[in-house]
C-alpha cells in the first residue's frame, strides 16, 4: 500500500513577493488598507449634500460651546475644524486610521490654530492623564468605536469637572420595521462604512457613565438612508463634584 502526502508549496507571488502561506494573511490587510484609503479619499465627496443640508449648521451651534482645553474623537478628515471658536486655548485631535489622518493633517495645515496637535489615539484609550480637558467632541464617531461602553468611559475618565462632551450622532430608529432593517444590514454596513454600527442607543449609554445630558436636539439627517437618518446632537456635563466612581 501506498501512502500519498501532499505538500503545500509556498511559492513566491508575483506581486507581493511573499510566500503564500503569508499571502492569506496578508491579502485581508491589503483590501482593508485599500478600503481605508478609498474611503478617506471619498469621505468629504461623499458627504457633501448632507454637509450642506444640515450637517455644517448643526456643527457650528454645537460647536459654538467648546471651550479650554479641548480633544476630538475621532476627527475624521477635520471638517469640524472651522467652528471651533478662540475661546478654545488647545486642541488635540485624535485619529487612528492612518489614510484619515493623513487628510486631516492636509486639512490642519490651512489653519492659524496655535496648540494644535494630532495624534493617532483610539477613543477607548487615549493614555492621557485624569482629568485633562475641559471639552471633548464626538460628531459621527461613537457610532463606529469598537466598545462604545468604553470609550465613554473614557471619556469621562479624561473630562474635568464642569467639563462638557459635545455630541452629534446616528442613533438606533425609533420605528420598528427600520430597525428591522437596521439589525439585518448592520454586518454588511458595518464592512463598508468604516465599522459603523446602526443600533446603538448612544443617549442611553451617555447617561449610564455618569454625565448628564443638559442638551438633546433630535432631528433626521437629510440626505441619508433611512437607516442612518436619525441623529441625535446636543451636551453632556460632567458633575464639579464628581469623584472616582465604584
Amino acid at each position: 500500500m501506498t501512502m500519498m502526502v501532499r505538500y503545500r508549496t509556498l511559492n513566491r507571488h508575483p506581486l507581493f513577493g511573499v510566500n503564500t502561506t503569508q499571502e492569506d494573511r496578508i491579502l485581508p490587510m491589503v483590501m482593508k488598507q485599500i478600503h481605508s484609503y478609498l474611503l478617506a479619499k471619498s469621505y468629504d465627496y461623499a458627504m457633501r449634500n448632507t454637509e450642506k443640508r444640515c450637517l455644517q449648521g448643526w456643527r457650528e451651534e454645537l460647536l459654538a460651546q467648546a471651550s479650554g482645553d479641548l480633544l476630538e474623537i475621532g476627527a475624521g478628515t477635520g471638517v469640524n475644524l472651522p467652528h471651533y471658536p478662540d475661546k478654545v486655548s488647545r486642541i488635540i485631535l485624535s485619529e487612528p486610521d492612518v489614510q484619515m489622518r493623513k487628510q486631516l493633517q492636509r486639512k490642519a495645515g490651512q489653519f492659524q490654530k496655535e496648540r494644535l496637535d494630532i495624534t493617532s489615539w483610539g477613543a477607548e484609550s487615549t493614555g492621557m492623564p485624569d482629568a485633562s480637558f475641559d471639552t471633548i467632541v464626538s460628531t459621527l464617531v461613537l457610532c463606529s468605536v469598537p466598545s462604545l461602553e468604553t470609550s465613554l468611559n473614557e471619556i469621562y475618565r479624561l473630562l474635568r469637572p464642569n467639563g462638557v462632551l459635545l455630541f452629534l450622532e446616528h442613533v438606533i430608529s425609533d420605528h420598528p420595521p427600520t430597525r428591522i432593517w437596521q439589525h439585518r444590514l448592520e454586518p454588511l454596513w458595518g464592512l463598508c462604512a468604516g465599522n459603523c454600527r446602526l443600533t446603538r442607543d448612544t443617549a442611553t449609554a451617555i447617561l449610564a457613565t455618569g454625565l448628564q445630558i443638559e442638551q438633546l436636539t433630535e432631528a433626521p439627517m437629510a440626505g441619508t438612508p433611512a437607516f442612518v437618518r436619525r441623529t441625535i446632537r446636543g451636551a453632556a456635563r460632567k458633575s464639579l463634584d464628581s469623584g472616582e466612581r465604584a
